[in-house]
């Protein structure tokens, strides 16, 4: 059986690849209701890529963007994933973090975001970090680990949210992977099992897991606030937040501090800025409407000044308001096939 082709897609904005990553879940999974959030948190033009290479059961991705980003997805029971990164020899930068692990070298993260029903998982990638990420349906894996009595694995599913592992399993995977990418894998089994072997070897004395802590789960649940969307009504205040996390102001604040490099209102700031930018990138809402409606869309996501707006919006983006709505109507995504050997 001959390996599908890679594919690369290449982003200009984010908009355009949150529903990329929404119309790809629903291919693998039809009945489900996914959904994630994109912010740009460093400032700059935007450049990301993504490259795809599944096979069946399997989705199997390599992603990059010139600019450090918070993505944001509501946990599901369907998948699993496995997400490190490859520095290719160069020193990986300390502010990729993946669901609350902060990666490195050797560390495998991701897999926590299976037992979070109705909740949220979040990743931050950082600038030219180059992310390896595998997606394993979970029923499958879930057999898998129930014929091999893998309880350890189970375990490390359900306690904690990453690992720094120096196992063979570990490097087995990476390599597979690897090979995937510029020879190409057609069978499944070899993911699987090795996902497996990798968590149960996680047991090991030379390996360093990061467990679930109210630090973790405090940051989800304000990632996830901070994307609510209130029909009708405005974001929630700093005061608002911190009252439905049944936390103090500073308490959220530190959080903030330690997790993103900067305070919460610096958090909030990026977050609805990219809000904002979304509005004006709208497919469904004409330019004209868009250009009519611009200022007020700026106001109701807590942005009162508009000049004031404008500044920080072009310090972050380097484009106006008027110049993304213009860019709105142009192919924000541009897809073409790759050749093995051509990745690596």
């Amino acid at each position: 059986m001959k390996a599908r082709k890679a594919k690369e897609y290449v982003f200009s904005n984010l908009l355009g690849m949150e529903t990329y990553c929404k119309n790809h879940y629903n291919e693998y999974y039809s009945t489900s209701n996914f959904s994630c959030n994109i912010t740009q948190l460093s400032k700059g033009e935007l450049q990301t890529s993504s490259i795809c290479a599944p096979i069946n059961n399997v989705h199997l991705e390599i992603f990059k963007s010139n600019q450090t980003l918070l993505y944001e997805e509501e946990a599901n029971q369907n998948s699993i994933a496995f997400c490190w990164i490859n520095n290719q020899g160069i020193k990986p930068s300390s502010n990729t973090i993946i669901s609350g692990h902060k990666m490195k070298d050797l560390s495998i993260a991701g897999f926590n975001r299976l037992n979070k029903t109705g909740g949220n998982t979040w990743d931050i990638v950082g600038a030219n970090t180059l992310l390896c990420c595998m997606s394993l349906k979970w029923k499958i894996l879930k057999e898998k680990i129930d014929e091999m009595n893998a309880y350890n694995a189970y375990a490390r599913i359900e306690e904690c949210i990453g690992i720094d592992s120096k196992s063979t399993a570990s490097y087995q995977l990476k390599n597979l992977f690897e090979k995937h990418f510029t020879k190409g894998i057609t069978t499944a089994s070899g993911f699987y099992d090795l996902a497996i072997a990798t968590l149960e070897d996680s047991c090991e004395q030379q390996n360093q897991i990061t467990e679930r802590s109210d630090s973790t789960e405090l940051i989800e649940d304000l990632v996830k606030l901070l994307h609510e969307d209130r029909p009708g009504l405005p974001p929630l205040t700093i005061g608002e937040i911190t009252k439905y996390l049944n936390s103090e102001q500073e308490s959220v604040g530190q959080a903030c501090r330690s997790t993103f490099n900067m305070n919460i209102l610096d958090l909030i700031k990026s977050i609805r800025l990219e809000q904002v930018k979304k509005s004006y990138l709208n497919p469904h809402v004409p330019r004209g409407l868009k250009q009519f409606t611009k200022q007020h869309n700026a106001l109701y996501y807590g942005f009162k000044n508009w000049d004031s707006f404008q500044r920080l919006y072009f310090r972050t983006f380097l484009e106006s308001p008027e110049d993304t709505i213009d860019k709105a109507s142009k192919m924000s995504v541009l897809v073409s096939d790759l050749r093995r050997g051509s990745m690596s």
